[in-house]
């Protein structure tokens, strides 16, 4: 999956977004499939070495990237399509 990374909210904090379901703003780095799956391999060997084996959900972190992620007027086309069953 592409990715925009994106500085949100009032302190700046950087979050990763799913590029299909977020709309392109200034600033966004974009990330395209191979790009994060690279990062996402690099991610999995390392999560046990550097630390991050009882990792929690950073929950206000999610919630700011539903909130970039929830603008898209194609949402629910897209997660009809692509989304999962939760």
């Amino acid at each position: 999956m592409s990715i925009r990374i994106r500085r949100v909210g009032a302190e700046g904090r950087l979050v990763a977004l799913c590029a299909a379901r977020s709309i392109e703003k200034p600033g966004d780095v974009y990330l395209d499939d191979e790009q994060h799956h690279a990062l996402a391999e690099k991610f999995r060997r390392d999560f046990e070495s550097e630390g991050y084996g009882d990792l929690d959900l950073n929950v206000e972190e999610a919630e700011l990237a539903e909130a970039e992620e929830s603008n898209n007027p194609a949402r629910e086309e897209w997660d009809g399509t692509f989304g999962s069953e939760e």
